[in-house]
């Protein structure tokens, strides 16, 4: 259990770092105060352009291929961390 949480939280983390680079306007307040809660699109008001560069940065980076459908239900960074975990889970 320790090591799933670890996980995540690494996850997270890395979800978090991408948006910050994608999203590129933050003050350092705002992105101090980016969680795992942040919803990526209402709270910074993240255009596709950048959302569609995040997405192919995280797949890259996370080697998984979730489906388009499943990107598009995403709001929260957490979320977006589950599907990487889950899809990362699926890998041979």
């Amino acid at each position: 259990m320790v090591t799933e949480k670890l996980t995540r939280e690494a996850v997270i983390e890395h979800v978090i770092l991408t948006f910050i680079d994608n999203i590129g306007y933050l003050s350092e307040s705002e992105k101090l105060s980016v969680n795992e809660n942040t919803d990526i699109i209402k709270d910074f008001k993240m255009n596709t352009d950048d959302a569609t560069l995040m997405i192919m940065d995280l797949k890259k980076h996370f080697s998984v291929n979730p489906s388009h459908e499943e990107w598009l239900q995403l709001s929260s960074i957490g979320e977006t961390a589950d599907l990487i975990i889950k899809h990362m889970r699926k890998k041979p």
